[in-house]
């Protein structure tokens, strides 16, 4: 509590291989939380690349982003937009011809500090990478969400962004594997996401297993795939109550034996 109100967190969804549902997981997570009840805003941190805006049907309300608060064009409340179609969910746009250095680090710690006021959830949708970009976005954070996919690749790229987190002052990572083909699951092998969960030292705070096209028709129509699917809406329930503190265990997912021995290196 901070003068008897209570202050919001701030979590950044991040991933360092880019085209493993880092955005489509902000997106669906915001949309859980809302439905629970949790006022949440999403900051789209990826200037130049937004997307945030057409994963929520929000292509049309927009007239204000994140680089205009930055440079003191408008104030804060202009930009921040209610979704009309996702309860409980608001959007802070990117700019989309714009980088993220028109962004500086300073300000987007006060943006985040002021979203936190607002809001009981402020997420973060960073860019892939480990660039600037990356570590500006993460500046206004508490807490922090990897997003990978279940292979090496992903595995060693989770590690740097560990590290740096990690560096940059935040304790408070999970790791969330993401599109875990179902036809990889294999009852007698040790979860696969279990190991890489082990290997990179993390909590794993979900596992999601649905194929791109999943989100890629969601994305279509303007809506999260958790409010088109009640197997997303189960799977990314559960991972906002995890958010949220609540202890639900995660669903083991397992894989054939050639991908878990890698896993074990």
């Amino acid at each position: 509590m901070t003068g008897g109100i209570t202050v919001g967190e701030a979590l950044v969804i991040t991933s360092g291989k880019g085209g493993v549902g880092k955005s489509t997981v902000a997106v669906n997570l915001a949309a859980s939380l809302g439905r629970l009840g949790c006022r949440t805003v999403l900051i789209d941190a990826d200037t130049g690349l937004r997307s945030l805006d057409v994963l929520l049907g929000m292509e049309n309300d927009l007239v204000y982003d994140l680089t205009d608060v930055a440079e003191g064009i408008c104030k804060l409340r202009q930009a921040v937009v209610k979704a009309r179609d996702v309860d409980g969910v608001s959007l802070l746009a990117a700019a989309q011809l714009r980088d993220m250095c028109s962004v500086p680090r300073g300000r987007m710690e006060s943006v985040a500090s002021e979203l936190r006021q607002m809001f009981d959830y402020v997420i973060i949708d960073s860019p892939a990478g480990v660039d600037l970009g990356f570590r500006i976005a993460a500046a206004g954070a508490d807490r922090a969400i990897i997003v990978a996919n279940n292979d090496v690749i992903c595995q060693r790229d989770a590690e740097r962004v560990k590290g740096l987190l990690e560096r940059a002052g935040i304790g408070d990572i999970s790791l969330l594997l993401n599109r875990v083909p179902p036809e990889k699951l294999k009852k007698k092998e040790k979860s696969s996401c279990a190991l890489m969960a082990e290997r990179l030292e993390l909590p794993l705070i979900g596992n999601i297993r649905a194929r791109a096209s999943v989100f890629r028709e969601a994305a279509q129509k303007g809506r999260p795939a958790a409010l088109e699917s009640e197997e997303m809406a189960r799977a990314f329930e559960e991972i906002a109550r995890r958010v949220m503190g609540e202890d639900i265990p995660v669903q083991p997912v397992r894989m054939p034996g050639f991908w878990a021995s890698l896993l074990k290196g």
